[in-house]
C-alpha cells in the first residue's frame, strides 16, 4: 500500500469572498503553464492566470477570434458595470508561440462591448514580451513586421506594475507569479482538513463527513460498496446522499472526504449524488466540497481518469406535500445498488435531475432576480478539491462530464473534450492542457461560487467553528456544574469544582489540581446541582420536545423523569442536589452491573506535606464514575438497519438492557452524541497534626510552683468516606533518662473533641479526656476509628475528628538541666485500599 503525507494542518483561511483564494472568480488559473489547443478552441471567455500561456496546433486561415464581443453574446449577461469583473482576463509572466501572439494583437480580440459605434476594450496583463522569435513567427503568417506586432501587443497591454495591483491577487497576499502554486495548495489543505479518516482493517475511521445547520444528515457509502446494478460487471458508485433541513432558511455546506485508498472508490467510475428533502422551488442548493485523496497513479501517470466510461448525476427527491421531511433511508437498499429514493413512507419517490438545462431561479427566496441554467447552478456549487494527487487528472467528453469546479495543487489537468466541458473552473498549482472552450455562460455562471452565497453568514460561522454546529435534533450544548465549572460538547477541559464549605482544616488537599483525563470533573463535593443545557431546536410554531437519557459507567440508557413526565421542553434542565441521589439510586436498581460505585479508589499517592504550624498526611481516595448524557427528540425516527430498523427512542429504551456506546450512536446519526465526563468525588483520608508542641521554659526546683508544663494544639482526621482508620503516634529516638519525656508516667495526652456542628463560626468543644499516659519505646498512643462507636460527642461520628490535644508533662522529676525533645511519628493506615486500574 502506498504511503502519502497527511494534508498539512496549516492555518490559512482564504479572505472572505475569496473561497478559492487568488483564483476566485476565474475560469482558468495554473500555477504553471496553460496550453491552448489551437485547433480546438473557438470560443474562450472568462478569466486565465497562468505563469506562461502558450498553444498547441496550428490555427488555420484566418486569426482565431479571442475573447470577443461580449455584447453580443447573450447568455453573458453583462454590462458596463461588470467591467472590472473580466478585466483582464487574461494575466501571466509570459506567452510563447506564434498562435498566442496572433490571438493577442488580433483587433477583434479583447473587446468588451460595442455601443453607439463606440468600443470598448479589455486590457491583458503580460509582465514579459514574448522572444523575439516568436514574435518574427507570428510577422511571418500575419504579414506583419515585428515592430507592428510589438506595437499592437502595447496597445491592450494593462499598465499595472505588479500583480498585487489587482484585488483578487492583493487579498490572498500574490506579488509575483511564483507565489500562485503556494496559494493553491494553502486553499486546498484548508478545505481537505475539514474532512479526515484513516483506512486499515478495510474499513475507514474519522470524519468522512462535516455539514452544517442546513444539513440534517449527510451518508457517504465510505464502507458500503454501491454498484449501478446487480451484476459482476457492474459499475462501483461513489454516492453521497444529503438529507436537507426542511426547517433551516440557511444555505448549506457539506465536505465529504473521498479515500482512494477505499477499494470501491479507487475504481469506481461513476459518481452519484443525491439531495432528499430538497425542494427546488424553494430551497438553495448546498455548497459541495470534495475532497479526494490518496488516488494512486496509473500506468499513464493518470490519478482521476474521468474519461468516457465515467458518468456522474445529480438528482433531488423532494420532502412531503406538506413540506416536512421524509424518513429517507440514506443509505440505500440492502442489495448495494444505486440510491433511488428509498424511504418509510412508501414508494421511491421521483427524482428531479439537477443537471439539465432547465432555467432555475438563481435564488429560490427572491432576494436575488434572474434564472440560470440548472446544470450551472448545480456546478457552481461543487468544488472537486484533489488535495493529495500529483499525476494526472485526465477530464473527457462532454457526454461524461465532471461536474463542479476542480482545485488541483499537485497535479496537471488534462481536458480532451468539445464544447461545453468547462462545468465549473479549473484550479491547479502545475498545468492546464487542452480543449478549453467555454462559452460565456458556462465562464460566469458554472465557476464556484458563481451565487456569492458562499460568503453567507451562516457557511462563515461554521467555517470558523465546524465543531459547533447544531443538527435539526435537539442537542446538549453544555454541562453546568457548581462554581465556574462547565462542560462543553467540543471541550476536552478538565474542570474543578471549588470548595467552598469552611472546613476548619488547617491544610487541605481536597482540591488538588494535578493533571486529570479530559471531561474529568473533580470535586470534595457529595451533592451538588446539574444544569443541562439543550438546544431544543424550538421554532415560533413548535417546540420541540425531547427525552433526556442518561447512563451510568457505560451502562444502558435510562429516561429521565421530571415533574412526573420524560416529555420535556426546557432548554435548561435542572437536576438538583446529589446526583447519586437523584439519579444513582433508580438506576443502581435496575442495572446493578453499572451501578454508581462507591468504592473509593487511590491513585497510590500518599501526603506529606507542611504548612504553618501543622503538618499534613494522609491518602488521595476518590469514587470514580462515569455519567453519560444524550437528547433526542420524542419524533425521532431514525434507524439503522444494522439495528432492524428501530428507531433511536426503541433502541435507547430497549429494556433488554442493550448498552449502545456513542460509536454505535454514531452509527445511526453522528447528531447522537452523548455528552460524558468521569465524576472523581474527592474524599481524602487526612489528619492535620502540630508540628511542634512547645512546652517552654522549666527552672529546676520550682515543680511546687509549677507542677506541669502544658503544650497544645488542634488534630482533626477527615475522613469523607467512612473508611475505618487507625492514627498511630510513636517515637524511634533512645531512651534518655536524663530526658524527661522518657520518664515514665510523666507525660499525659489529653483531648477535647469538637461538639459543635460543622461549619459553625464559633467552634466548640466537650470536656477534656484522658488519651494516654502509656509511654514505650514505639508507641505513645493509638487512635482508632472504633473509639467513636455510638459516641456522639462527635457530630461527624466516623467521618470527621477534631479535637484539641493538650499534652501535660509532669515537672517533679525533672533534675537535669538542658533542651530536651522527643521525635515523634505520625502514620496514619486504613485497610487495603484499591489502586484505580487505569493508574496502576
Amino acid at each position: 500500500m502506498p504511503v502519502y503525507n497527511t494534508q498539512a494542518a496549516t492555518a490559512y483561511a482564504p479572505p472572505k469572498g475569496y473561497p478559492m483564494g487568488a483564483a476566485t472568480d476565474t475560469t482558468g488559473f495554473a500555477g504553471g503553464k496553460i496550453t491552448f489547443n489551437s485547433n480546438e478552441v473557438f470560443s474562450l471567455q472568462g478569466q486565465f492566470f497562468a505563469k506562461t500561456f502558450t498553444s498547441s496546433g496550428v490555427s488555420g486561415g484566418a486569426p482565431t477570434l479571442f475573447l470577443q464581443n461580449y455584447v453580443h453574446d447573450p447568455s453573458a449577461g453583462l454590462s458596463d458595470t461588470d467591467f472590472d469583473k473580466v478585466s483582464p482576463p487574461m494575466l501571466s509572466k509570459n506567452i510563447t508561440g506564434k498562435d498566442m501572439i496572433e490571438w493577442y494583437i488580433n483587433k477583434n480580440s479583447f473587446i468588451f462591448s460595442k455601443n453607439a459605434g463606440k468600443t470598448k476594450y479589455l486590457t491583458y496583463y503580460l509582465q514579459n514580451s514574448p522572444s523575439a522569435a516568436d514574435i518574427n513567427a507570428a510577422g511571418s503568417h500575419s504579414g506583419l513586421s515585428a515592430d507592428d506586432i510589438t506595437k499592437q501587443l502595447n496597445e491592450k497591454r494593462n499598465t499595472a506594475s505588479s500583480l498585487s495591483d489587482f484585488p483578487n491577487m492583493k487579498k490572498n497576499g500574490i506579488t509575483s507569479f511564483d507565489d500562485a502554486a503556494q496559494n493553491v495548495i494553502d486553499i486546498s489543505d484548508y478545505y481537505a482538513n475539514f474532512t479526515s479518516t484513516n483506512y486499515s482493517n478495510s474499513k475507514a475511521k474519522g470524519d468522512t463527513t462535516k455539514y452544517n445547520d442546513a444539513i440534517k444528515n449527510v451518508d457517504l457509502n465510505t464502507n458500503k460498496l454501491i454498484k449501478d446494478g446487480d451484476t459482476i460487471n457492474s459499475a462501483h458508485v461513489i454516492q453521497l446522499t444529503i438529507d436537507m433541513n426542511t426547517q433551516s432558511k440557511d444555505q448549506g455546506v457539506v465536505f465529504a472526504d473521498i479515500d482512494g485508498n477505499v477499494p470501491h472508490f479507487e475504481d469506481a467510475t461513476a459518481i452519484s449524488i443525491n439531495l432528499v428533502n430538497f425542494n427546488v422551488k424553494t430551497m438553495k442548493m448546498p455548497f459541495l466540497i470534495l475532497n479526494y485523496k490518496h488516488f494512486s497513479n496509473d500506468s499513464s501517470g493518470i490519478s482521476f481518469n474521468f474519461d468516457k466510461e465515467a458518468w456522474m448525476t445529480f438528482n433531488a427527491y423532494p420532502p412531503a406535500s406538506d413540506g416536512t421531511s421524509i424518513n429517507y433511508k440514506l443509505d440505500g437498499n440492502n442489495k448495494g445498488t444505486l440510491f433511488t429514493g428509498q424511504n418509510s413512507n412508501g414508494a421511491d419517490k421521483p427524482a428531479a435531475d439537477l443537471l439539465t438545462q432547465n432555467l432555475t431561479s438563481i435564488d429560490p427566496t427572491g432576494k436575488k432576480p434572474g434564472k440560470v441554467k440548472s446544470v450551472f447552478n448545480t456546478s457552481s456549487h461543487i468544488v472537486n478539491n484533489f488535495n493529495t494527487e500529483n499525476g494526472k487528472i485526465f477530464i473527457g467528453s462532454h457526454k461524461s462530464s465532471l461536474y463542479g469546479s476542480v482545485l488541483a495543487p499537485s497535479a496537471d489537468v488534462d481536458i480532451a473534450a468539445d464544447q461545453g466541458i468547462m462545468f465549473g473552473s479549473i484550479t491547479t498549482g502545475q498545468n492546464i492542457i487542452g480543449n478549453l472552450n467555454v462559452p460565456s455562460d458556462m465562464a460566469y455562471q458554472s465557476i464556484f461560487n458563481a451565487s456569492d452565497d458562499f460568503g453567507d453568514d451562516s457557511i462563515q460561522d461554521f467555517l470558523k467553528n465546524p465543531d459547533s454546529v447544531n443538527s435539526t435534533h435537539p442537542t446538549i450544548k453544555s454541562i453546568s456544574l457548581p462554581g465556574y465549572t462547565s462542560i462543553d460538547t467540543s471541550s476536552g477541559t478538565t474542570h474543578y469544582i471549588p470548595q467552598v464549605e469552611p472546613y476548619d482544616f488547617h491544610f487541605s488537599l481536597n482540591n488538588i489540581t494535578a493533571e486529570l483525563p479530559e471531561h474529568t470533573v473533580q470535586t470534595s463535593k457529595k451533592s451538588f446541582d446539574t444544569t443541562i443545557n439543550v438546544d431544543t431546536k424550538s421554532t415560533p410554531a413548535k417546540t420541540e420536545k425531547y427525552y433526556l437519557w442518561y447512563s451510568f459507567n457505560n451502562g444502558p440508557w435510562e429516561k429521565y423523569l421530571q415533574d412526573g413526565t420524560t416529555e420535556l421542553t426546557s432548554s435548561k434542565l435542572g437536576i438538583t442536589g446529589n446526583v447519586a441521589d437523584k439519579l444513582a439510586k433508580t438506576y443502581s436498581t435496575k442495572h446493578s452491573k453499572y451501578k454508581y460505585d462507591e468504592v473509593a479508589y487511590t491513585n497510590s499517592a500518599t501526603y506529606d506535606k507542611a504548612s504553618d504550624p501543622n503538618q499534613v498526611i494522609g491518602y488521595h481516595l476518590f469514587h470514580k464514575n462515569r455519567i453519560s448524557y444524550l437528547v433526542t427528540s420524542t419524533t425521532d425516527t431514525d434507524t439503522h438497519s444494522k439495528y432492524n430498523d428501530k428507531t433511536i427512542n426503541e433502541l435507547l429504551g430497549d429494556t433488554s438492557g442493550t448498552t449502545l456506546s456513542a460509536s454505535d450512536l454514531a452509527e445511526i446519526n453522528p447528531d447522537y452524541t452523548p455528552i460524558s465526563y468521569n465524576l472523581h468525588v474527592i474524599g481524602d483520608l487526612l489528619v492535620s497534626y502540630p508540628k511542634i508542641f512547645n512546652f517552654g521554659n522549666f527552672t529546676a526546683g520550682t515543680s511546687v510552683a509549677t507542677p506541669k508544663l502544658t503544650a497544645t494544639g488542634l488534630l482533626t482526621v477527615d475522613n469523607p468516606f467512612g473508611l475505618k482508620w487507625d492514627l498511630a503516634v510513636g517515637t524511634k529516638d533512645t531512651d534518655n533518662p536524663k530526658n524527661p519525656f522518657f520518664i515514665p508516667d510523666q507525660l499525659g495526652w489529653f483531648e477535647k473533641r469538637q461538639t459543635s456542628p460543622l461549619g459553625n463560626s464559633t467552634i466548640t468543644y466537650g470536656n477534656a479526656s484522658n488519651l494516654t499516659t502509656i509511654k514505650s519505646k514505639d508507641t505513645i498512643f493509638d487512635l482508632n476509628s472504633s473509639i467513636f462507636g455510638s459516641d456522639t460527642t462527635s457530630i461527624i461520628n466516623n467521618n470527621y475528628y477534631s479535637a484539641q490535644i493538650a499534652l501535660n508533662l509532669q515537672t517533679n522529676k525533672i533534675t537535669h538541666p538542658g533542651n530536651f525533645k522527643d521525635n515523634v511519628t505520625w502514620s496514619i493506615t486504613s485497610p487495603k485500599i484499591p489502586v484505580d486500574p487505569s493508574q496502576e
